[in-house]
């Protein structure tokens, strides 16, 4: 296509000696110009092809990443409320009551206020996406800084898992001068049996630092869920986000 602008130009130069140089000149300028402008269009729209691959990649993997950690979190979140329910049960339970002590809900309860499940969401891609700083071929700034501020959002639920966690560790001496764990802990693995030494679950529940325990690990729980589903909501919106960007791209 070049070689025959080429020769169209110098016919039409020929055509007129004094300014023959002139148009040569002027028309090899063009060429080169018009040379010049296509190569870039062909640079850009192959620059422009190759991040859109990597975003729609990027993308799908922190789909794959945060749908994972929303079934993580849901599981995390139904654990920690049946530890909250377990916990005020056995705040309520009447030591006084032998109907109640004798109930073998009890030691269900101790069980499950001993839960220490916690959220440990997976960030590789995140974590790769940041790094590189590919995370910025991604165009909706709100799903962006979700993305940048996920790690500290995760760290505030992190904090309150930790006293939980820090409760229920404190609380073992308390709870081995009165029961034996295998009493309680046999709930789930019943071919352990029951201990062979006595359980007394009156004179725990009777015991003012159980009581406390029960205090600290019902508060702990409560602002550790508010802190979860916080997490949970931020994780929801950027999977509702990514979706909007990926239909976008097939559009």
């Amino acid at each position: 296509m070049i070689n025959f602008f080429r020769k169209t130009r110098k016919k039409m130069a020929d055509d007129n000696k004094p300014l023959k140089y002139i148009r040569y000149a002027i028309g090899e300028i063009v060429l080169v110009v018009i040379g010049i402008l296509i190569a870039l269009s062909i640079n850009n729209w192959t620059g422009n092809r190759k991040n859109l691959e990597k975003k729609e990649m990027q993308l799908k993997a922190l789909r794959i990443q945060f749908a994972s950690n929303l079934s993580q979190l849901n599981q995390v979140i139904y654990y920690d409320n049946l530890v909250l329910r377990s916990t005020k049960k056995l705040l309520e339970l009447n030591p006084e009551n032998s109907l109640e002590m004798a109930s073998d809900s009890l030691r269900f309860w101790l069980q499950y206020s001993s839960y220490r499940w916690t959220f440990n969401p997976i960030n590789g891609a995140l974590r790769s996406a940041i790094s590189s700083g590919e995370i910025h071929l991604v165009k909706s700034d709100s799903l962006v800084d979700l993305l940048f501020g996920w790690q500290d959002v995760v760290a505030d639920a992190k904090e309150e898992e930790e006293r939980c966690v820090a409760a229920v560790i404190a609380s073992q001496p308390v709870i081995e001068k009165h029961v034996r764990k295998l009493d309680y802990k046999s709930v789930h693995v019943p071919e352990l049996g029951k201990s062979r030494f006595p359980t007394n679950y009156q004179s725990l529940l009777q015991d003012p630092l159980f009581e406390d325990f029960l205090g600290e690990r019902y508060i702990s729980m409560h602002e550790a869920l508010f802190e979860l589903n916080n997490v949970k909501k931020n994780n929801a919106l950027i999977l509702k986000l990514i979706d909007t960007e990926l239909i976008k791209k097939k559009k």
